[in-house]
Protein backbone atom coordinates (compact mmCIF):
# COMPACT_ATOMS: atom_id res chain seq x y z
CA UNK A 1 0.00 0.00 0.00
CA UNK A 2 1.59 3.07 -0.90
CA UNK A 3 0.07 6.59 0.11
CA UNK A 4 0.38 10.32 -1.50
CA UNK A 5 -1.10 13.91 -1.29
CA UNK A 6 -3.81 14.11 -4.11
CA UNK A 7 -5.30 17.79 -5.08
CA UNK A 8 -8.89 17.10 -5.70
CA UNK A 9 -10.30 19.96 -7.87
CA UNK A 10 -7.70 22.21 -7.52
CA UNK A 11 -8.89 23.40 -4.05
CA UNK A 12 -7.79 21.02 -0.86
CA UNK A 13 -5.00 18.63 -0.41
CA UNK A 14 -6.28 15.48 0.72
CA UNK A 15 -4.16 12.11 1.08
CA UNK A 16 -4.74 9.06 -0.48
CA UNK A 17 -3.93 5.21 -0.28
CA UNK A 18 -3.39 3.54 -3.29
CA UNK A 19 -3.89 -0.55 -2.98
CA UNK A 20 -2.69 -2.76 -5.67
CA UNK A 21 -5.31 -5.39 -6.79
CA UNK A 22 -4.75 -8.30 -8.76
CA UNK A 23 -8.11 -8.52 -10.89
CA UNK A 24 -9.18 -12.60 -12.42
CA UNK A 25 -10.77 -11.82 -15.62
CA UNK A 26 -12.08 -14.04 -17.91
CA UNK A 27 -13.40 -13.85 -21.45
CA UNK A 28 -17.06 -13.80 -22.26
CA UNK A 29 -17.48 -12.83 -25.29
CA UNK A 30 -15.41 -12.29 -28.94
CA UNK A 31 -16.25 -10.34 -31.75
CA UNK A 32 -14.09 -12.42 -34.86
CA UNK A 33 -13.73 -9.91 -37.58
CA UNK A 34 -11.97 -11.38 -40.87
CA UNK A 35 -8.53 -9.62 -40.03
CA UNK A 36 -8.55 -9.46 -36.31
CA UNK A 37 -10.98 -10.27 -33.05
CA UNK A 38 -12.26 -8.00 -30.44
CA UNK A 39 -12.34 -9.76 -27.13
CA UNK A 40 -14.02 -8.87 -23.72
CA UNK A 41 -13.23 -9.51 -20.75
CA UNK A 42 -15.13 -9.56 -17.30
CA UNK A 43 -14.26 -9.69 -13.49
CA UNK A 44 -15.55 -8.86 -10.16
CA UNK A 45 -13.72 -7.27 -7.34
CA UNK A 46 -14.02 -5.71 -3.52
CA UNK A 47 -12.62 -2.44 -3.27
CA UNK A 48 -12.37 -0.08 0.15
CA UNK A 49 -11.96 4.02 -0.35
CA UNK A 50 -8.93 4.76 -1.78
CA UNK A 51 -6.91 4.82 -5.29
CA UNK A 52 -7.58 1.10 -6.30
CA UNK A 53 -4.94 0.35 -9.04
CA UNK A 54 -6.41 -3.14 -10.26
CA UNK A 55 -3.77 -5.54 -11.84
CA UNK A 56 -5.16 -7.30 -15.16
CA UNK A 57 -2.22 -9.62 -15.89
CA UNK A 58 -2.21 -12.42 -18.74
CA UNK A 59 -2.71 -10.27 -21.60
CA UNK A 60 -1.65 -11.66 -25.07
CA UNK A 61 1.08 -9.76 -26.56
CA UNK A 62 -0.62 -9.67 -29.97
CA UNK A 63 -3.13 -7.07 -28.07
CA UNK A 64 -2.98 -3.42 -29.71
CA UNK A 65 -2.91 -1.07 -26.84
CA UNK A 66 -4.58 1.58 -28.77
CA UNK A 67 -7.94 -0.44 -28.70
CA UNK A 68 -8.14 -0.91 -24.84
CA UNK A 69 -10.97 -0.03 -23.30
CA UNK A 70 -12.44 -0.27 -19.99
CA UNK A 71 -16.03 -0.09 -18.47
CA UNK A 72 -16.84 -0.55 -15.02
CA UNK A 73 -20.00 -0.38 -13.01
CA UNK A 74 -21.27 -1.76 -9.22
CA UNK A 75 -22.12 -1.18 -5.75
CA UNK A 76 -19.11 1.13 -5.37
CA UNK A 77 -18.66 4.36 -6.23
CA UNK A 78 -15.53 4.96 -8.14
CA UNK A 79 -14.05 7.20 -10.80
CA UNK A 80 -11.49 5.98 -13.67
CA UNK A 81 -8.45 8.01 -12.97
CA UNK A 82 -6.61 6.13 -15.75
CA UNK A 83 -5.21 2.95 -17.68
CA UNK A 84 -2.18 1.93 -18.58
CA UNK A 85 -0.56 -1.18 -19.97
CA UNK A 86 3.20 -2.77 -20.20
CA UNK A 87 5.16 -5.88 -20.90
CA UNK A 88 5.77 -8.50 -18.69
CA UNK A 89 8.55 -11.17 -19.27
CA UNK A 90 8.63 -14.65 -18.16
CA UNK A 91 10.63 -17.32 -17.54
CA UNK A 92 8.34 -19.66 -18.26
CA UNK A 93 5.69 -19.28 -20.93
CA UNK A 94 2.27 -18.42 -19.24
CA UNK A 95 -0.30 -19.82 -21.69
CA UNK A 96 -1.35 -23.32 -19.99
CA UNK A 97 -1.66 -24.72 -23.74
CA UNK A 98 2.04 -24.06 -24.61
CA UNK A 99 3.12 -24.83 -21.10
CA UNK A 100 1.31 -28.61 -21.39
CA UNK A 101 2.82 -29.22 -24.73
CA UNK A 102 6.71 -27.92 -23.31
CA UNK A 103 6.19 -30.67 -19.95
CA UNK A 104 4.98 -33.04 -22.48
CA UNK A 105 8.19 -32.42 -24.43
CA UNK A 106 10.33 -32.89 -21.48
CA UNK A 107 8.62 -36.01 -20.85
CA UNK A 108 9.26 -37.19 -24.56
CA UNK A 109 12.74 -36.32 -24.72
CA UNK A 110 13.80 -37.63 -20.86
CA UNK A 111 12.09 -41.09 -22.56
CA UNK A 112 14.27 -40.87 -25.34
CA UNK A 113 17.14 -40.53 -23.04
CA UNK A 114 16.17 -43.17 -20.96
CA UNK A 115 15.70 -45.31 -24.26
CA UNK A 116 19.11 -44.88 -25.50
CA UNK A 117 21.10 -45.48 -22.23
CA UNK A 118 19.18 -49.04 -22.19
CA UNK A 119 19.67 -49.64 -25.60
CA UNK A 120 23.97 -48.95 -24.91
CA UNK A 121 23.48 -51.25 -22.02
CA UNK A 122 22.17 -53.81 -23.74
CA UNK A 123 24.60 -53.45 -27.03
CA UNK A 124 27.71 -53.37 -24.34
CA UNK A 125 26.36 -56.50 -22.86
CA UNK A 126 26.11 -58.08 -26.29
CA UNK A 127 29.39 -56.80 -27.18
CA UNK A 128 30.98 -58.86 -24.15
CA UNK A 129 28.74 -61.81 -25.24
CA UNK A 130 30.74 -62.03 -28.49
CA UNK A 131 34.16 -61.43 -26.90
CA UNK A 132 33.08 -64.42 -24.82
CA UNK A 133 32.49 -66.41 -27.83
CA UNK A 134 35.53 -65.36 -29.40
CA UNK A 135 37.72 -66.89 -26.80
CA UNK A 136 38.63 -69.73 -28.77
CA UNK A 137 41.92 -70.54 -27.51
CA UNK A 138 40.69 -70.11 -23.84
CA UNK A 139 38.26 -73.23 -24.88
CA UNK A 140 41.07 -75.18 -26.43
CA UNK A 141 43.13 -75.50 -23.23
CA UNK A 142 39.99 -76.65 -21.41
CA UNK A 143 39.12 -79.42 -23.67
CA UNK A 144 43.13 -80.18 -23.48
CA UNK A 145 42.45 -80.19 -20.16
CA UNK A 146 39.92 -82.26 -19.62
CA UNK A 147 38.06 -79.58 -17.88
CA UNK A 148 35.61 -79.02 -20.48
CA UNK A 149 33.80 -81.50 -22.80
CA UNK A 150 32.67 -81.04 -26.25
CA UNK A 151 28.48 -81.39 -25.33
CA UNK A 152 29.41 -79.11 -22.19
CA UNK A 153 31.42 -76.61 -24.63
CA UNK A 154 28.76 -76.50 -27.83
CA UNK A 155 25.77 -76.58 -24.62
CA UNK A 156 27.08 -73.26 -23.13
CA UNK A 157 27.88 -71.81 -27.40
CA UNK A 158 24.12 -72.45 -28.20
CA UNK A 159 23.02 -70.33 -24.53
CA UNK A 160 25.35 -67.68 -25.94
CA UNK A 161 23.66 -67.77 -29.49
CA UNK A 162 20.07 -67.85 -27.66
CA UNK A 163 20.99 -64.96 -25.74
CA UNK A 164 22.41 -63.15 -28.31
CA UNK A 165 19.57 -63.42 -30.22
CA UNK A 166 17.04 -61.97 -27.15
CA UNK A 167 19.76 -59.46 -26.84
CA UNK A 168 18.82 -58.21 -30.83
CA UNK A 169 15.18 -58.41 -30.64
CA UNK A 170 15.57 -56.64 -27.60
CA UNK A 171 17.65 -53.41 -29.21
CA UNK A 172 15.43 -53.86 -31.94
CA UNK A 173 11.67 -53.35 -29.86
CA UNK A 174 13.53 -50.23 -28.24
CA UNK A 175 14.40 -48.79 -31.53
CA UNK A 176 10.77 -49.10 -32.93
CA UNK A 177 10.38 -47.53 -29.68
CA UNK A 178 12.26 -44.74 -30.03
CA UNK A 179 11.61 -43.99 -33.74
CA UNK A 180 8.10 -43.80 -32.05
CA UNK A 181 8.84 -41.42 -30.06
CA UNK A 182 10.96 -39.00 -31.99
CA UNK A 183 7.86 -38.92 -34.54
CA UNK A 184 5.91 -37.96 -31.04
CA UNK A 185 8.27 -35.33 -30.16
CA UNK A 186 8.47 -34.04 -33.81
CA UNK A 187 5.07 -33.72 -33.26
CA UNK A 188 4.53 -31.74 -30.35
CA UNK A 189 7.21 -29.29 -31.22
CA UNK A 190 5.63 -28.59 -34.39
CA UNK A 191 2.18 -28.11 -32.67
CA UNK A 192 4.37 -26.12 -29.93
CA UNK A 193 5.75 -24.03 -32.87
CA UNK A 194 2.38 -23.60 -34.19
CA UNK A 195 0.54 -22.20 -31.02
CA UNK A 196 3.72 -20.27 -29.59
CA UNK A 197 3.64 -17.10 -31.58
CA UNK A 198 6.91 -15.01 -32.13
CA UNK A 199 7.72 -13.70 -28.73
CA UNK A 200 5.49 -16.70 -26.28
CA UNK A 201 7.33 -14.97 -23.22
CA UNK A 202 6.33 -11.91 -23.39
CA UNK A 203 2.42 -10.83 -22.47
CA UNK A 204 0.99 -7.34 -21.55
CA UNK A 205 -0.37 -6.30 -17.82
CA UNK A 206 -3.50 -3.52 -17.82
CA UNK A 207 -3.00 -1.50 -14.90
CA UNK A 208 -6.01 0.27 -14.21
CA UNK A 209 -6.82 3.24 -11.78
CA UNK A 210 -9.75 3.80 -10.02
CA UNK A 211 -10.60 6.84 -7.07
CA UNK A 212 -13.22 5.00 -4.79
CA UNK A 213 -15.19 6.87 -2.98
CA UNK A 214 -17.53 4.28 -1.74
CA UNK A 215 -16.79 0.58 -0.83
CA UNK A 216 -18.58 -2.06 -2.40
CA UNK A 217 -18.28 -4.27 -5.85
CA UNK A 218 -17.03 -3.07 -8.91
CA UNK A 219 -17.53 -4.97 -12.09
CA UNK A 220 -15.03 -4.37 -14.81
CA UNK A 221 -15.49 -4.97 -18.48
CA UNK A 222 -12.04 -5.06 -20.42
CA UNK A 223 -12.30 -4.92 -24.23
CA UNK A 224 -9.60 -4.70 -26.93
CA UNK A 225 -8.58 -5.89 -30.53
CA UNK A 226 -5.97 -8.68 -31.26
CA UNK A 227 -4.03 -9.40 -34.51
CA UNK A 228 -3.67 -13.36 -35.53
CA UNK A 229 -7.56 -13.73 -36.04
CA UNK A 230 -10.05 -14.05 -38.47
CA UNK A 231 -12.80 -16.16 -40.22
CA UNK A 232 -13.28 -16.62 -43.83
CA UNK A 233 -16.92 -18.07 -44.97
CA UNK A 234 -18.06 -20.89 -46.45
CA UNK A 235 -20.74 -21.78 -48.79
CA UNK A 236 -22.78 -25.05 -49.66
CA UNK A 237 -24.85 -24.45 -52.29
CA UNK A 238 -27.88 -27.21 -52.78
CA UNK A 239 -30.22 -27.35 -55.97
CA UNK A 240 -33.11 -29.11 -55.29
CA UNK A 241 -36.45 -29.78 -56.78
CA UNK A 242 -39.14 -29.83 -54.98
CA UNK A 243 -42.15 -31.04 -56.83
CA UNK A 244 -40.42 -29.29 -60.02
CA UNK A 245 -39.84 -26.22 -58.04
CA UNK A 246 -36.53 -24.80 -57.99
CA UNK A 247 -34.88 -23.87 -54.96
CA UNK A 248 -31.42 -23.43 -54.10
CA UNK A 249 -30.14 -24.18 -50.28
CA UNK A 250 -27.61 -22.14 -48.96
CA UNK A 251 -25.35 -23.28 -46.04
CA UNK A 252 -23.69 -20.61 -44.78
CA UNK A 253 -20.48 -21.52 -42.59
CA UNK A 254 -17.91 -19.43 -41.18
CA UNK A 255 -13.81 -21.01 -40.62
CA UNK A 256 -12.61 -19.39 -37.75
CA UNK A 257 -8.72 -19.49 -36.81
CA UNK A 258 -7.05 -17.64 -34.16
CA UNK A 259 -3.67 -17.54 -32.98
CA UNK A 260 -3.49 -14.79 -30.41
CA UNK A 261 -1.89 -16.22 -27.39
CA UNK A 262 -5.10 -16.53 -25.51
CA UNK A 263 -7.84 -19.99 -25.67
CA UNK A 264 -11.59 -18.65 -26.44
CA UNK A 265 -13.18 -21.21 -23.98
CA UNK A 266 -17.35 -20.91 -23.62
CA UNK A 267 -17.65 -17.42 -25.41
CA UNK A 268 -20.50 -15.61 -26.64
CA UNK A 269 -18.79 -15.58 -30.36
CA UNK A 270 -20.27 -12.69 -32.59
CA UNK A 271 -19.09 -13.22 -36.75
CA UNK A 272 -18.67 -8.95 -38.42
CA UNK A 273 -18.08 -8.56 -41.75
CA UNK A 274 -16.98 -5.16 -40.93
CA UNK A 275 -13.33 -4.73 -41.79
CA UNK A 276 -12.14 -1.98 -38.82
CA UNK A 277 -8.27 -1.85 -40.27
CA UNK A 278 -9.98 -0.16 -44.05
CA UNK A 279 -11.73 2.77 -41.32
CA UNK A 280 -8.96 3.84 -39.18
CA UNK A 281 -7.97 6.80 -41.61
CA UNK A 282 -9.90 8.76 -44.21
CA UNK A 283 -8.46 7.81 -47.81
CA UNK A 284 -7.15 11.27 -48.64
CA UNK A 285 -3.98 12.12 -50.28
CA UNK A 286 -0.56 13.73 -48.94
CA UNK A 287 1.29 15.84 -51.32
CA UNK A 288 4.05 13.62 -53.14
CA UNK A 289 7.41 15.21 -52.20
CA UNK A 290 10.64 14.01 -53.58
CA UNK A 291 14.13 15.38 -52.14
CA UNK A 292 17.69 13.69 -52.08
CA UNK A 293 18.05 10.57 -50.21
CA UNK A 294 20.50 11.97 -47.54
CA UNK A 295 23.27 9.63 -46.51
CA UNK A 296 22.54 7.01 -43.85
CA UNK A 297 24.12 7.53 -40.53
CA UNK A 298 24.56 4.65 -37.95
CA UNK A 299 21.62 4.82 -35.34
CA UNK A 300 21.02 2.62 -32.66
CA UNK A 301 16.92 1.57 -32.34
CA UNK A 302 15.35 1.40 -29.12
CA UNK A 303 12.76 -0.70 -27.51
CA UNK A 304 9.58 0.27 -26.00
CA UNK A 305 8.90 -1.98 -22.88
CA UNK A 306 5.79 0.04 -21.97
CA UNK A 307 2.95 1.77 -23.83
CA UNK A 308 0.59 4.51 -21.99
CA UNK A 309 -2.86 4.62 -23.55
CA UNK A 310 -5.09 7.66 -23.48
CA UNK A 311 -7.58 7.71 -20.61
CA UNK A 312 -10.98 8.73 -21.48
CA UNK A 313 -9.84 12.01 -20.96
CA UNK A 314 -6.26 12.76 -20.11
CA UNK A 315 -3.54 10.38 -18.78
CA UNK A 316 -1.81 11.31 -15.61
CA UNK A 317 1.65 10.76 -14.72
CA UNK A 318 3.06 8.51 -11.78
CA UNK A 319 4.48 11.93 -10.51
CA UNK A 320 1.39 14.26 -11.62
CA UNK A 321 -1.84 15.25 -9.42
CA UNK A 322 -4.47 13.01 -9.70
CA UNK A 323 -7.69 14.57 -11.47
CA UNK A 324 -11.32 13.83 -11.48
CA UNK A 325 -12.11 11.88 -14.75
CA UNK A 326 -15.43 9.60 -15.40
CA UNK A 327 -15.60 6.38 -16.73
CA UNK A 328 -15.50 6.26 -20.73
CA UNK A 329 -18.04 4.10 -21.95
CA UNK A 330 -17.43 1.01 -23.72
CA UNK A 331 -17.18 0.98 -27.92
CA UNK A 332 -20.40 0.63 -29.55
CA UNK A 333 -20.72 -3.09 -30.96
CA UNK A 334 -21.09 -4.30 -34.21
CA UNK A 335 -24.73 -4.42 -35.85
CA UNK A 336 -26.77 -4.91 -39.20
CA UNK A 337 -26.32 -1.98 -41.49
CA UNK A 338 -25.97 -0.95 -44.99
CA UNK A 339 -22.19 -1.62 -45.14
CA UNK A 340 -21.35 -4.37 -42.26
CA UNK A 341 -23.52 -7.09 -41.01
CA UNK A 342 -22.75 -9.10 -37.85
CA UNK A 343 -23.37 -12.96 -37.41
CA UNK A 344 -24.63 -13.92 -33.53
CA UNK A 345 -23.00 -17.47 -33.11
CA UNK A 346 -26.16 -19.38 -31.38
CA UNK A 347 -24.51 -21.13 -27.92
CA UNK A 348 -20.97 -20.98 -26.44
CA UNK A 349 -17.84 -21.53 -28.43
CA UNK A 350 -14.65 -22.96 -28.00
CA UNK A 351 -11.57 -21.75 -30.21
CA UNK A 352 -8.76 -22.65 -29.16
CA UNK A 353 -5.40 -20.82 -29.79
CA UNK A 354 -3.73 -23.22 -32.16
CA UNK A 355 -3.75 -21.46 -35.89
CA UNK A 356 -6.29 -24.51 -36.35
CA UNK A 357 -9.60 -24.04 -38.75
CA UNK A 358 -13.09 -24.40 -36.53
CA UNK A 359 -15.97 -24.50 -38.37
CA UNK A 360 -19.68 -22.94 -37.08
CA UNK A 361 -22.76 -22.51 -38.64
CA UNK A 362 -23.83 -19.06 -39.93
CA UNK A 363 -26.79 -19.27 -41.23
CA UNK A 364 -29.04 -21.51 -43.69
CA UNK A 365 -31.97 -19.90 -46.31
CA UNK A 366 -33.48 -20.43 -49.29
CA UNK A 367 -32.81 -18.63 -52.78
CA UNK A 368 -35.08 -19.06 -55.43
CA UNK A 369 -33.08 -19.52 -58.99
CA UNK A 370 -33.92 -18.42 -62.46
CA UNK A 371 -32.66 -21.23 -63.95
CA UNK A 372 -31.60 -21.77 -67.64
CA UNK A 373 -28.77 -23.00 -69.90
CA UNK A 374 -25.76 -22.24 -71.84
CA UNK A 375 -23.78 -23.93 -73.99
CA UNK A 376 -20.33 -23.45 -76.10
CA UNK A 377 -20.54 -26.39 -78.47
CA UNK A 378 -17.51 -25.67 -79.62
CA UNK A 379 -15.55 -26.21 -76.56
CA UNK A 380 -17.40 -28.52 -75.01
CA UNK A 381 -20.95 -30.28 -76.35
CA UNK A 382 -22.92 -29.65 -73.47
CA UNK A 383 -25.39 -27.60 -71.86
CA UNK A 384 -24.49 -26.08 -68.39
CA UNK A 385 -27.01 -25.09 -65.96
CA UNK A 386 -27.23 -21.44 -64.91
CA UNK A 387 -28.92 -20.70 -62.01
CA UNK A 388 -29.24 -16.54 -61.48
CA UNK A 389 -30.21 -15.59 -58.00
CA UNK A 390 -31.04 -12.01 -55.97
CA UNK A 391 -30.25 -12.52 -52.39
CA UNK A 392 -33.00 -11.34 -50.59
CA UNK A 393 -31.80 -12.90 -47.63
CA UNK A 394 -30.60 -10.25 -44.73
CA UNK A 395 -27.00 -12.17 -44.85
CA UNK A 396 -24.13 -10.33 -46.85
CA UNK A 397 -22.11 -12.69 -48.64
CA UNK A 398 -18.36 -12.46 -48.37
CA UNK A 399 -16.11 -13.42 -51.09
CA UNK A 400 -15.08 -16.97 -50.54
CA UNK A 401 -15.17 -20.30 -51.58
CA UNK A 402 -18.68 -22.39 -52.45
CA UNK A 403 -19.19 -26.52 -52.79
CA UNK A 404 -21.89 -27.34 -54.86
CA UNK A 405 -24.40 -29.74 -54.61
CA UNK A 406 -26.78 -31.04 -57.29
CA UNK A 407 -29.51 -32.47 -55.02
CA UNK A 408 -26.78 -34.94 -52.84
CA UNK A 409 -24.36 -35.23 -55.50
CA UNK A 410 -21.41 -33.44 -55.49
CA UNK A 411 -20.45 -31.29 -58.88
CA UNK A 412 -17.35 -28.97 -58.12
CA UNK A 413 -16.43 -25.80 -56.09
CA UNK A 414 -16.81 -22.28 -57.40
CA UNK A 415 -15.82 -18.95 -55.83
CA UNK A 416 -18.68 -16.26 -54.75
CA UNK A 417 -17.91 -12.51 -54.98
CA UNK A 418 -18.88 -10.00 -52.37
CA UNK A 419 -22.72 -10.07 -51.93
CA UNK A 420 -24.93 -7.53 -50.09
CA UNK A 421 -28.75 -8.38 -49.75
CA UNK A 422 -30.83 -7.65 -52.72
CA UNK A 423 -26.77 -8.16 -54.42
CA UNK A 424 -27.35 -10.59 -57.61
CA UNK A 425 -25.02 -13.43 -58.37
CA UNK A 426 -24.76 -16.65 -61.14
CA UNK A 427 -23.59 -20.08 -60.20
CA UNK A 428 -22.69 -22.82 -62.86
CA UNK A 429 -24.29 -25.71 -61.38
CA UNK A 430 -22.91 -28.30 -63.69
CA UNK A 431 -24.11 -30.14 -66.86
CA UNK A 432 -27.67 -31.46 -67.35
CA UNK A 433 -27.00 -34.74 -69.57
CA UNK A 434 -30.59 -34.69 -70.49
CA UNK A 435 -30.87 -31.78 -72.85
CA UNK A 436 -27.90 -32.83 -75.79
CA UNK A 437 -25.72 -30.69 -77.91
CA UNK A 438 -23.74 -31.08 -80.51
CA UNK A 439 -21.41 -29.75 -83.02
CA UNK A 440 -20.91 -30.70 -86.48
CA UNK A 441 -18.78 -29.46 -89.27
CA UNK A 442 -20.61 -30.34 -92.24
CA UNK A 443 -19.03 -28.53 -95.13
CA UNK A 444 -15.28 -27.72 -95.74
CA UNK A 445 -14.57 -25.94 -99.38
CA UNK A 446 -11.01 -24.81 -100.33
CA UNK A 447 -11.43 -23.19 -103.89
CA UNK A 448 -9.85 -24.49 -106.70
CA UNK A 449 -10.32 -20.75 -108.40
CA UNK A 450 -7.84 -18.39 -107.71
CA UNK A 451 -10.07 -14.93 -107.86
CA UNK A 452 -7.28 -12.01 -108.33
CA UNK A 453 -4.95 -14.01 -106.79
CA UNK A 454 -7.01 -14.86 -103.70
CA UNK A 455 -7.90 -18.37 -102.68
CA UNK A 456 -11.26 -18.51 -100.97
CA UNK A 457 -12.33 -21.04 -98.25
CA UNK A 458 -15.85 -22.02 -97.03
CA UNK A 459 -17.26 -23.85 -93.80
CA UNK A 460 -20.71 -24.63 -93.06
CA UNK A 461 -21.61 -25.76 -89.01
CA UNK A 462 -24.72 -27.33 -87.67
CA UNK A 463 -25.31 -27.25 -83.87
CA UNK A 464 -28.08 -29.44 -83.15
CA UNK A 465 -30.06 -28.90 -79.78
CA UNK A 466 -32.45 -32.01 -78.17
CA UNK A 467 -35.19 -31.44 -75.16
CA UNK A 468 -35.39 -34.49 -72.81
CA UNK A 469 -35.84 -32.46 -69.23
CA UNK A 470 -39.33 -33.03 -68.64
CA UNK A 471 -39.55 -29.40 -68.77
CA UNK A 472 -39.69 -26.35 -70.94
CA UNK A 473 -35.78 -25.24 -71.15
CA UNK A 474 -34.44 -21.81 -72.18
CA UNK A 475 -30.93 -22.17 -73.09
CA UNK A 476 -28.52 -19.35 -74.68
CA UNK A 477 -25.78 -21.04 -77.42
CA UNK A 478 -22.89 -19.55 -78.35
CA UNK A 479 -20.35 -19.84 -81.31
CA UNK A 480 -18.12 -17.83 -83.45
CA UNK A 481 -16.33 -17.09 -87.12
CA UNK A 482 -13.06 -16.69 -87.12
CA UNK A 483 -11.86 -13.12 -86.40
CA UNK A 484 -9.38 -11.34 -88.90
CA UNK A 485 -5.63 -10.22 -87.61
CA UNK A 486 -4.50 -9.17 -90.95
CA UNK A 487 -5.62 -6.50 -93.74
CA UNK A 488 -5.54 -9.23 -96.56
CA UNK A 489 -8.02 -12.13 -94.59
CA UNK A 490 -11.23 -11.60 -95.03
CA UNK A 491 -14.02 -13.39 -93.16
CA UNK A 492 -17.84 -12.72 -94.32
CA UNK A 493 -20.17 -14.29 -92.73
CA UNK A 494 -22.46 -15.56 -95.55
CA UNK A 495 -25.29 -17.31 -93.91
CA UNK A 496 -27.42 -18.11 -90.19
CA UNK A 497 -30.47 -19.71 -89.27
CA UNK A 498 -31.94 -18.79 -87.25
CA UNK A 499 -30.11 -15.15 -87.23
CA UNK A 500 -28.66 -15.21 -84.03
CA UNK A 501 -29.66 -12.58 -80.93
CA UNK A 502 -26.56 -11.17 -80.56
CA UNK A 503 -23.05 -10.36 -83.07
CA UNK A 504 -20.18 -8.70 -80.85
CA UNK A 505 -17.40 -7.05 -82.32
CA UNK A 506 -15.23 -10.30 -81.63
CA UNK A 507 -17.90 -12.16 -83.73
CA UNK A 508 -19.22 -14.24 -81.39
CA UNK A 509 -22.66 -15.24 -82.16
CA UNK A 510 -25.06 -15.90 -79.68
CA UNK A 511 -28.72 -17.53 -79.86
CA UNK A 512 -31.54 -17.67 -76.67
CA UNK A 513 -33.88 -20.44 -77.67
CA UNK A 514 -36.59 -21.73 -75.78
CA UNK A 515 -37.00 -25.52 -76.09
CA UNK A 516 -40.30 -27.15 -75.72
CA UNK A 517 -39.81 -30.63 -73.83
CA UNK A 518 -38.96 -33.56 -76.46
CA UNK A 519 -38.18 -30.82 -78.64
CA UNK A 520 -35.54 -31.08 -81.53
CA UNK A 521 -33.89 -27.59 -82.82
CA UNK A 522 -30.76 -26.94 -85.17
CA UNK A 523 -28.42 -24.18 -85.65
CA UNK A 524 -26.54 -23.62 -89.16
CA UNK A 525 -24.21 -20.84 -90.16
CA UNK A 526 -21.64 -20.95 -92.56
CA UNK A 527 -18.54 -18.48 -93.79
CA UNK A 528 -16.04 -18.00 -96.19
CA UNK A 529 -11.89 -16.66 -95.80
CA UNK A 530 -10.00 -15.05 -98.32
CA UNK A 531 -7.04 -14.54 -98.74
CA UNK A 532 -3.48 -14.29 -100.68
CA UNK A 533 -3.42 -17.74 -102.39
CA UNK A 534 0.77 -17.34 -101.50
CA UNK A 535 -0.46 -16.94 -97.83
CA UNK A 536 -0.29 -19.58 -95.06
CA UNK A 537 -3.26 -18.89 -92.35
CA UNK A 538 -2.85 -20.65 -88.74
CA UNK A 539 -5.88 -21.58 -87.24
CA UNK A 540 -8.46 -22.45 -89.46
CA UNK A 541 -9.67 -25.95 -89.32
Amino acid sequence: MVGYPVNIDGKKTAFYYRKDINMETSIISVIVYPDRARVIRQGQVSVKPGVQQLEISDLPIRLNPDSARIKGHGTARARLLGIRLQKEYYSETPTDHVRELEEQIEAVQDEIERLDAKIELIKGYRTRLDELAGQTKTFAKALMRGALNIDAQMMFFDKLHVRAGELDVEIQSLAQNRRALERRLEKLKNQLEQVSGDRPRQRYVSLVEYDVSQPGELAVEFTYDVSGAGWTPLYDLRLLEDGGKPRVEVSYLAQISQRTGENWNGVSLTLSTARPALTEVSPDLDPWYIRPLPTPSPRRARGIDSVQLAAPAKMVADDEALVEYETENALAEVRDSGTAVSFQVPGKIVVPSDGEPHKVNVARFWLPPNLDYVSAPKVVQAAYIRSQLINDSPNTLLPGSANLFMGDEFIGTTRLDLTPPQGEFELYMGVDDRLKVSRELRQRDVGKKLIGGKRRLHYAYQIKLQNFTGREAAIEVSDQIPLSRHEDIKVKLESVEPQPDEKSELNILTWKLLLEEGQESELRFDFTVEHPAEMRVAGLP
